[in-house]
C-alpha cells in the first residue's frame, strides 16, 4: 500500500514535470522493466490513461525499432533505477540503443539505466538522459562525474520515500548556510587582521600558478599574501602581481613565521628543489593547503593531519589513494571519504559535481560548467580556500566556502560568452561578486 502511495505520488509529479517541459505531448513510450523502476513506469502509465497522451508500453526484447520509436514525442526511461547491479544484458544495451537512434527527448525516472547511482559509475550501453526526475531526492552518482553528464537537466519529487539504504548522502547548503561560515569584518579592520598567507610553490618556468592563487586570495579578502618560488621567479612574480610579496624560497627573509596559512603545491615542481620546500612546508605547524605537486610529494610519503585541505583532482586522487584514475572517476563518492579517512583535515576532490568531505559529511557542489576544464582552475580553487582559512575560517569551513564561491565565480565568468576559451584569470576576477552573492 504505502509502495503504491508512493509510485502515484511520483507518477503525478512526473506527468506534471512533462506537460511543463513538452506542452504539447500527443504520443509518449515508456521503457519498462522488471523492477521497482518498471513498477514506477506502470504506475505512470495509468496515470497518462487520464490524459489525452497516447502511451506504448515497450519492454527489452520487445520487437520495437528506433523508426517505431521516432513516431513518439518522448520516451520514458523506467528501465532500471536504483536497483542497478552489475552490467546491463544484451537485450537491454539494444533497446537502450534503439532509445537513443530515435532522436527523440528521454526522461529518466530516478536516474538513467545503466548509472550506478551510489557511485556515478556507468555501464556499458547504458542511457543518456535529456532529462532526469528524482523520486524522493537527488541520488548522489547521479550529481558527481559521468553521472551529472549521463542526468541531463534534473528536478527533484518528493513523494515521502525513504533515501536508500547503503548509499552515501552528500548536503548541498543553501546560501544562508554558506555565509554563515564568513566572519564579519569590523570597521576598524585593517590587513593584519585579514591574515597572512605563505604560498610556496613557482618552481622553475611556474610562476604562474602562484600568481593565479595569488590574485584569488587577494579576491576573496585576504590580507597579506607572501610567495616563496623559486629564485629566478621571485622578480617576475613581483613585476607581475606587485600586491603579491616575492621572495625566492631558499631566502632567510621569507616571512614563514608570520603565516596563519601555508599554501603548498602551486607550481612546485618535481624536483630537488621542489622536495626541499615541501619538507620545509610541512615542518612549519601551519594549518596548510595542498595542492598540486604538494600533493604528489603527499603521495610519496603519506600522513595524515586534522588542520589541512588537501584539492586533488581524479588523478591526484588516484595517486594519493594508490589506485587507477579510472578506479577514482568510477566512485568519486567513496574515494573522496576514503580520502579524508587517511590523509585526515579536509579533502576537495575536483571534477564535475566536486565534493568536499570532513567531519564524516560530504558536501556536493552543484555549480561550475566545462569550461572551467582548463590549465590554472585548481591554483585559482587553492588560493580561494587558503585565502578564506587565513581569515580565520577553519580548514573544513573554508573548503566548503571556497569550493562553491570558486564554482559560482566560473558560472559568472560564462555569462559573459561561451564557456569554450574560459581562463583560470577569469573566475578569479568574478570572485568578488560570487562572494558578494552570497552575503
Amino acid at each position: 500500500m504505502v509502495a503504491d502511495t508512493i509510485d502515484h505520488r511520483m507518477a503525478a509529479g512526473v506527468v506534471r514535470f512533462v506537460t511543463r517541459i513538452l506542452p504539447r505531448l500527443a504520443r509518449l513510450a515508456i521503457l519498462v522493466g522488471p523492477g521497482g523502476n518498471g513498477r514506477q513506469a506502470l504506475a505512470l502509465a495509468e496515470r497518462y490513461e487520464k490524459t489525452r497522451v497516447e502511451v506504448t508500453l515497450v519492454r527489452p526484447g520487445d520487437a520495437v525499432n528506433a523508426e517505431e520509436l521516432h513516431t513518439h514525442d518522448a520516451l520514458i526511461d523506467g528501465l532500471i533505477g536504483t536497483g542497478l547491479h552489475g552490467p546491463l544484458s544484451a537485450a537491454y544495451r539494444d533497446l537502450i540503443g534503439r532509445a537513443h537512434a530515435c532522436r527523440r527527448p528521454i526522461v529518466a525516472l530516478d536516474g538513467p539505466t545503466g548509472l550506478d547511482l551510489r557511485t556515478g559509475r556507468p555501464q556499458p550501453g547504458g542511457l543518456c538522459a535529456d532529462y532526469t526526475v528524482f523520486c524522493g531526492g537527488p541520488k548522489i552518482g547521479a550529481l558527481t562525474g559521468a553521472g551529472r553528464a549521463l542526468c541531463g537537466k534534473t528536478t527533484t519529487i518528493d513523494v515521502g520515500q525513504p533515501y536508500p539504504a547503503g548509499y552515501l548522502r552528500a548536503l548541498i547548503p543553501d546560501d544562508a548556510d554558506l555565509c554563515a561560515l564568513l566572519p564579519p569584518r569590523p570597521i576598524d579592520m585593517h590587513k593584519g587582521n585579514a591574515g597572512t598567507l605563505v604560498i610556496a610553490g613557482g618552481g622553475m618556468g611556474m610562476p604562474g600558478a602562484v600568481r593565479l592563487a595569488a590574485v584569488a586570495a587577494y579576491r576573496i579578502g585576504a590580507g597579506l599574501v607572501v610567495a616563496g618560488v623559486h629564485e629566478r621567479n621571485a622578480e617576475v612574480l613581483a613585476a607581475a602581481f606587485p600586491e603579491c610579496i616575492a621572495y625566492a624560497a631558499s631566502s632567510a627573509e621569507l616571512p614563514w613565521g608570520r603565516a596563519q596559512v601555508l599554501l603548498v603545491g602551486s607550481g612546485l615542481g618535481r624536483g630537488d628543489w621542489a622536495q626541499d620546500v615541501w619538507q620545509r612546508a610541512r615542518t612549519l605547524g601551519r594549518p596548510m593547503v595542498v595542492d598540486g605537486d604538494g600533493l604528489y610529494w603527499l603521495a610519496h610519503a603519506p600522513e595524515s593531519r586534522s588542520d589541512w585541505v588537501l584539492t586533488p583532482h581524479e588523478g591526484e586522487a588516484a595517486r594519493l589513494l594508490g589506485v587507477a584514475s579510472a578506479d577514482v572517476a568510477g566512485d568519486r563518492p567513496g574515494a573522496a571519504v576514503e580520502l579524508q579517512r587517511r590523509y585526515g583535515g579536509a579533502c576537495v576532490l575536483k571534477g564535475a559535481g566536486t565534493l568536499v568531505a570532513g567531519d564524516d559529511i560530504l558536501w556536493l557542489c552543484p555549480f561550475g560548467n566545462p569550461g572551467m576544464a582548463t590549465a590554472g582552475m585548481g591554483d585559482v580553487l587553492a588560493g580561494t580556500i587558503a585565502g578564506l582559512m587565513a581569515q580565520g575560517l577553519s580548514n573544513l569551513a573554508a573548503a566548503r566556502l571556497g569550493t562553491f564561491v570558486h564554482a559560482r565565480a566560473g558560472d559568472l565568468a560564462v555569462m559573459q560568452g561561451p564557456p569554450r576559451g574560459l581562463l583560470a584569470s577569469d573566475v578569479a576576477a568574478k570572485l568578488r561578486t560570487a562572494l558578494g552573492g552570497l552575503c
